[in-house]
């Protein structure tokens, strides 16, 4: 187990580092120096934004599933459905990632079988919240 996770981490900081060197050459200030916070932010960037549509994914499946939401949506007409489930999902993605760390991004980043299951758990600490600001 501590070998796979050490394996896992070194991956992950491969990565990382990749990301850092080739984004460098285009993150570099007026005098030609590389700019760190610029290439760090917008590997960042990229990460958050795979990670927030993964996310908007999930909930979607998750949200069918929720008790709440089935009971609150019985009387909306199926326009109305899709609206709330937008707002509602779109609130999850801004909140999901408030609840996974930088170490849950790096693994999300580069395994998939850990992308799913972080993206389930962000997913389920999230949807409830959601669900009863939009639904009442």
């Amino acid at each position: 187990m501590k070998r796979q996770a050490t394996k896992c981490i070194g991956s992950a900081a491969a990565v990382i580092g990749s990301a850092l060197a080739l984004g460098g050459c285009a993150a570099t200030t007026g005098t030609g120096v590389m700019d760190a916070n610029s290439t760090i932010g917008a590997a960042n960037n990229v990460g958050m934004a795979i990670f927030k549509a993964a996310v908007n994914q999930q909930c979607q499946a998750q949200l069918q599933n929720n008790q709440y939401w089935r009971l609150g949506s019985v009387l909306m007409t199926s326009e109305k459905q899709a609206e709330v489930a937008s707002n509602v999902c779109s609130c999850v993605s801004e909140k999901a990632p408030q609840s996974v760390t930088i170490v849950d991004l790096t693994t999300a980043a580069v395994d998939p079988a850990a992308r799913n299951v972080i993206v389930a758990r962000a997913v389920s600490n999230t949807l409830q919240q959601c669900v009863g600001e939009f639904v009442k």
